[in-house]
This record gives C-alpha cells, structure tokens and sequence, in this order.
C-alpha cells in the first residue's frame, strides 16, 4: 500500500485495514483527531474551521467535548511510548497486552507511591 504522505498515513491505514468498516458495523462510536476528517461511518472528528472565519459557538463546543474524551486516551499512548522496554520487546503480538497490563500495574504503583 502506497501513502502519499503523514497526514494521509492514518485514515488511508485504517481503510485498508477495514477498522473504518468494522467500528461501524459494530455501531461503535469512535473519536479521532482531525486527520480522520471524512472517515464516515461511526467515526467522530472535530469540526474544521471555515476558511477565512471562526467557529461559532456549537462548533467550538463541539471540540471542546470531542478534546475532553480523547485526552485521557491521548495521555495513556504518550505514557506507553515512554516506557523504553517497549520500544525493543520482542515476544508475540497475543502476549504484549499482559506485557503493557504489567507494566502499567507497576506504574500506577509508582504513581500512588509517589504522591504519598
């Protein structure tokens, strides 16, 4: 598969791949940032800015919710990406989700600690 370029790179995976078509068959309800734009089916983006104007207030609290769910989401892959062991793990794709489980367990234990 051919990409013409990063900002294409993700919508043009994901229908290849046929997440697109497997969250909307599901009727799952997806966000993605606004890369995604015009991904259809269940997939919500933010709404882009007219050209030359502004957002008007819907529009502006549309994305303000859509940021508000992603976060939390976006937060957890900046984490994942920072833990090193992850960056050479060479075992099964079907054992990585305990490996990252683990590691999380250990983090979180960290963090708590941390704070008291």
């Amino acid at each position: 598969m051919r990409v013409n370029g990063a900002a294409d790179a993700g919508i043009t995976a994901a229908r290849h791949d046929g997440i697109i078509e497997a969250v909307t068959d599901a009727d799952v309800e997806t966000t993605a940032d606004s890369g995604y734009q015009g991904a259809g089916g269940t997939v919500y983006t933010p709404v882009k800015r007219p050209v030359g104007k502004g957002h008007n207030g819907w529009e502006k609290q549309a994305n303000t919710a859509l940021a508000r769910l992603r976060a939390p989401v976006e937060r957890a892959f900046a984490q994942l990406k920072q833990w090193r062991v992850l960056q050479r793990v060479r075992i099964s794709p079907n054992r990585i989700t305990a490996l990252v489980h683990a590691i999380f367990v250990i983090h979180r234990e960290q963090q708590s600690l941390a704070r008291a």
